[in-house]
């Protein structure tokens, strides 16, 4: 049977999890914009050295 005493527990622990992936889904974006930009400037640079 499910234990109803446990159930506090799970929520903090769902609640937790929820914020972490959020935290991790940020730093992703960051870490893809700053790629981004990143490759913009690589292109930029090839571009130079092209001419």
């Amino acid at each position: 049977m499910f234990d109803f005493n446990k159930l506090g527990d799970m929520t903090k622990m769902a609640s937790q999890a929820k914020k972490l992936q959020a935290k991790q889904e940020e730093f992703q974006q960051k870490q893809l914009k700053e790629l981004k930009d990143i490759s913009l400037k690589l292109d930029k640079v090839i571009s130079l050295l092209e001419k």
